[in-house]
């Protein structure tokens, strides 16, 4: 099930809406306890808005991080990552994404991660997202 689960209004005196959706997880590897996710946030907004932070029911743990122009992960995760004004931010395997750490259960193919990010004013962003392979 790929899609918006939830929308979220955004402080901007013209009604707009900021949403998530397109979530879905890496297959991790047998006893593996971390993994990738990602989603796309839409962002018809005219402010940028800065995500700082996630969670997952299966997750301990959640870090925003992102790959460099190497084609490495960045060593530290930052602070936030933004979803520019009147755009949006799409996470995938070679840019900004979700690194999920201390997985609570083994994830099969075709399992529903409940992902739900964060944004500095407190907002938050719902997105059932699936495992796959990729």
């Amino acid at each position: 099930m790929l899609g918006i689960v939830a929308r979220v209004d955004v402080m901007t005196g013209q009604g707009s809406e900021l949403a998530a959706s397109r979530g879905w997880v890496k297959l991790p590897a047998p006893g593996e306890t971390t993994t990738t996710a990602f989603a796309d946030v839409q962002n018809p907004t005219m402010y940028d808005v800065f995500l700082t932070s996630a969670v997952a029911d299966v997750a301990g743990k959640i870090e925003y991080r992102e790959m460099g122009p190497d084609g490495v992960s960045k060593p530290d995760a930052p602070k936030f990552v933004v979803a520019p004004a009147y755009g949006s931010l799409s996470m995938e395997p070679k840019g900004v994404y979700l690194l999920l750490l201390d997985l609570k259960r083994p994830l099969k193919e075709g399992d529903t991660v409940a992902l739900t990010l964060t944004t500095d004013s407190g907002a938050a962003l719902k997105v059932a997202a699936v495992v796959r392979k990729e």
